[in-house]
């Protein structure tokens, strides 16, 4: 599938979480089949590195995730630089999120997620559809429920469930960038009991910790996590939103739904995209 049938706001990232001595065996063979596009995004004083390759057709993301690991995902063509400021993101009568501090007459609480960087500010649709979803689904919620945010990026489903009454949530994210963002806008914010750590989903090991699962992920990854999905869910109907959905692969990501334990509740669409409301079968 060539770039050019994909939304053009949008490229398909592979990437890997790497060590010194991974690396030293594969990294002529990435640079072989990547040239140029092959980054290696080593931290200072760090165990591990992460190998990044844009790539130019699905097949070849595929291929470089069966020969090496790692995870391929959809991310805006300009991940890497500044955003315009967008109007205030109303989120039903609950939440409002704004890329700056401003006096508002809403009584909506605000969450603050500056329009810069790499990781989106909560107005694409695949981000507002779940933001969405997510305030619907804690409505009921009883105190002390907890949150998994897969893919956490700039840290926004995360910190929006704290505004919405989580009682702790935690953001996963295997580019060490989106965790330093997610962190930066929670001390924006003033979010306590908001923890963002670096690592792969497909790796979790948690079980039945949390109450609420979101995942703003590409569809493949996110059939492939659904097992992990459900182990980390609490029982009893345990909510999983999921977004980042193109839509002709919506029924894909809903057989696999239904294939790994979960009852279809809700599905939204907006433009190409879809986002999935389900719970948890006992």
């Amino acid at each position: 599938e060539n770039v050019a049938n994909l939304p053009p706001n949008l490229m398909i990232l592979w990437q890997k979480q790497a060590s010194a001595k991974w690396l030293a065996a594969n990294e002529a063979r990435l640079e072989k089949l990547a040239g140029s596009n092959l980054a290696i995004i080593t931290r200072p004083g760090g165990a591990r590195s992460i190998a990044q390759i844009v790539c130019s057709r699905r097949r070849q993301a595929e291929t470089l995730r069966r020969r090496f690991g790692g995870t391929i995902q959809m991310q805006p063509r300009n991940w890497l630089h500044t955003s315009r400021p967008h109007p205030p993101i109303r989120i039903g009568r609950r939440l409002e999120v704004v890329s700056e501090p401003q006096d508002s007459d809403s009584a909506r609480p605000q969450l603050i997620i500056p329009a810069a960087g790499a990781f989106g500010t909560g107005e694409h649709a695949t981000t507002a559809m779940a933001l969405r979803l997510l305030e619907q689904v804690t409505r009921n919620l009883r105190s002390g429920w907890r949150l998994l945010d897969a893919g956490t990026g700039a840290g926004i489903l995360a910190l929006a469930a704290r505004r919405l009454g989580a009682a702790e949530v935690l953001g996963l994210d295997n580019d060490p960038r989106a965790i330093a963002t997610a962190r930066g806008n929670a001390r924006l914010n003033g979010v306590t009991r908001a923890k963002f750590v670096t690592g792969d989903i497909l790796q979790l090991k948690t079980g039945g910790h949390f109450e609420v699962v979101t995942a703003n992920l590409f569809s493949e990854l996110l059939i492939e996590a659904l097992p992990v999905f459900r182990r980390t869910l609490a029982g009893g109907g345990g909510a999983l939103i999921v977004s980042g959905i193109l839509r002709e692969q919506a029924a894909a990501v809903i057989r696999a739904l239904a294939g790994a334990g979960f009852q279809l509740e809700k599905e939204r669409r907006r433009g190409k995209w879809t986002a999935l409301l389900a719970t948890r079968k006992s």
